[in-house]
Order: C-alpha cells, then sequence, then structure tokens
C-alpha cells in the first residue's frame, strides 16, 4: 500500500497529471464559490432550521447566557456551513473525475503496465449513473443523519461517514470499469473487501487535507487506478 501511495504520489506531480488537475480544480473552486458567495444567507437560513425547536427558539430571548448561546449556535453553523461546502465540493470534484479517468488510466498503463490487457465494461455514462444512484443513496443517509450533525464531535463523523462510503463505491467503480471485465470487477469486489476499505480509506485521507483537498481528487483516482491495475497485474 505504501509503494502504491508513493508511486501514485510521484505521477501526480508528473506534468501531464499537473495540467490535467488545473481545469477541474479552476471549475470546482469557481462554482462553488460562486454559489457560497450568492446564496451563502440562503444556505445558512436553512442549515438553522434543521436546529432543534428551541435552539431556535434562542434568538428570540435577550440576555447574556442566551447570547452566547446564541453565539454558540451560529458558529455551528458555520463550521457545518464550511463542512457542508467541503464536501459538496468533494462531490464535484469525484464526478469530474468520471471525465478523466481514462486518461489517467491510459498514462499508468503506457507508462507501467504495457503488457497488461485493458479489459473494461464501462463507460462516462455508465459511470454518471453510478454516480446518481451512490449519490442518491449518500443524501439518504444524510437526511437520516441530520439529528446528529449539532452533536459536538459527533457530527464531523455523521457527515464524514456517509461521504466516505460514496466516495468509495463510485471511485472504485469509476476506475475498475474501465479496468475489469464486469465479472472480474464483481470477484474484485468479493474478494478483495479488506484491502478496498484500505486503499480507499488512505485515499479518502487526501480529501480531509484543507486546501489541498481541492486538488486530490485526481492523486485518489491514480492511486484507486494503480491499486486495481497492480491486482490484474498478480492475477496474470
Amino acid at each position: 500500500m505504501l509503494a502504491i501511495i508513493k508511486k501514485s504520489w510521484e505521477d501526480f506531480f508528473s506534468l501531464k497529471m499537473l495540467i490535467l488537475n488545473i481545469f477541474p480544480v479552476l471549475i470546482g473552486v469557481l462554482f462553488w464559490g460562486t454559489l457560497l458567495f450568492y446564496f451563502n444567507e440562503d444556505i445558512f437560513e436553512w442549515l438553522k432550521h434543521l436546529l432543534p425547536t428551541n435552539w431556535q427558539n434562542l434568538s428570540d430571548n435577550k440576555g447574556f447566557f442566551v447570547g452566547i448561546g446564541n453565539l454558540f449556535i451560529k458558529s455551528l453553523l458555520y463550521i457545518l456551513l464550511a463542512f457542508l461546502m467541503i464536501i459538496l465540493t468533494l462531490i464535484g470534484n469525484v464526478f469530474v473525475s468520471i471525465f478523466y479517468t481514462p486518461i489517467v488510466i491510459s498514462y499508468l498503463h503506457k507508462k507501467y503496465y504495457r503488457d497488461l490487457q485493458i479489459d473494461s465494461f464501462g463507460n462516462i455514462l455508465s459511470s454518471m449513473g453510478y454516480f446518481s444512484k451512490s449519490f442518491g443513496y449518500f443524501l439518504l443517509f444524510a437526511i437520516i443523519l441530520t439529528p446528529l450533525y449539532f452533536v459536538p464531535f459527533i457530527g464531523i463523523f455523521a457527515v464524514l461517514i456517509p461521504h466516505f462510503f460514496f466516495f468509495k463505491n463510485t471511485m472504485l467503480f469509476d476506475v475498475g470499469s474501465s479496468i475489469f471485465e464486469k465479472s472480474d470487477y464483481r470477484l474484485i469486489l468479493s474478494e478483495h473487501k479488506a484491502k478496498n476499505y484500505q486503499i480507499t480509506a488512505i485515499a479518502y485521507l487526501f480529501s480531509l487535507i484543507p486546501i489541498f483537498n481541492f486538488l486530490a481528487t485526481l492523486l485518489q483516482t491514480i492511486i484507486i487506478a494503480r491499486y486495481l491495475l497492480e491486482i490484474k497485474q498478480n492475477a496474470n
């Protein structure tokens, strides 16, 4: 695993991959930055309606301790808003990665795995369909876990855990469907469950690094692609 991360890191900083990463990052920052700039108050008000009723009623009362409570609630909401924007940006980056995954796999294949036959059962449309399905599940679990968002410490995991499973399932399908036949891909999912969780969890950690997380999706794609190519090579 460490060797895969090290080599993927080196590939990430190759000229071709750096150029490939420029436009998705610019598009993501521009889109979400514009959304937050123009609609931050509306989003903030929507988050306020998710608060417990007694918390919402605090704003109608006056007093020193009530003021401290309101300050705490507003701080919590802004933290949650920041997390929400980061998660949405990362989801957008995963969607954009659908379009450059074939380029990444082709790059790795030509550079390291020339003798390896690449099979595939997926395409951009199937990856977009799977993305939509996984995003639907993510929204469902995000709504179910809403009451936990306002519990200190636990709220962070309530946000991150559904996103991790969305990331894991979507990225594995997007990359795996571009490398394996359908039957072989299903075999990978069943026979390498622990390693699949391990490599995607390691890749996911890059999403938690401030600032760099806006650039990390390409690196994560390289890591998962190299991991699956290694499995394919070792199976031959």
